[in-house]
C-alpha cells in the first residue's frame, strides 16, 4: 500500500523519486523512475536531517515540517514523520514546488497511518 502511494508521485510532472526511510536510513519503500533505478535514496539524507534540524532549533523555528531545495534542474522535498521516518520527493526540470509541497503535506498522515 506504501509503495503505490508513492508511486502517485509520479503523476506530478517531473517527479521521478518518492522514498520513505526510517531512522536509520534504511528504504522503507520507494518510487523511481527507470533513470533513477540505482539511486541511492537515502545517501547524505541523514546529515542533511541533522543539519536542518540544527539550523531550525537555532533559529527558534520549532518542529520542522519541510525542507525544500529549488535549483536550475529541479527540486528536493525532504519531511521528518513521526517515529523518525523520513518522506524524501525529488523532481527534474521546472516542476511546480508549490503543487509538490502541497503533495507531500497532504499525503503525510496517511504515510504515517501506514507506518504503525
Amino acid at each position: 500500500m506504501l509503495q503505490r502511494l508513492l508511486a502517485t508521485f509520479g503523476r506530478i510532472d517531473g517527479v521521478q523519486a518518492a522514498a520513505v526511510v526510517d531512522v536509520d536510513m534504511n528504504e522503507i519503500a520507494t518510487f523511481l523512475t527507470p533513470e533513477l533505478k540505482d539511486l541511492e535514496i537515502s545517501h547524505g539524507l541523514s546529515d542533511s536531517l541533522r543539519e536542518i534540524g540544527r539550523a531550525s532549533s537555532q533559529a527558534s523555528l520549532g518542529n520542522l515540517q519541510q525542507f525544500w531545495v529549488e535549483s536550475e534542474s529541479g527540486n528536493i522535498i525532504i519531511a521528518p514523520l513521526s517515529g523518525g521516518f523520513s518522506l524524501f520527493v525529488s523532481s527534474q526540470g521546472t516542476a511546480n514546488i508549490g503543487r509538490l509541497r502541497h503533495e507531500v503535506r497532504a499525503r503525510t498522515s496517511v504515510i504515517e497511518d501506514l507506518l504503525r
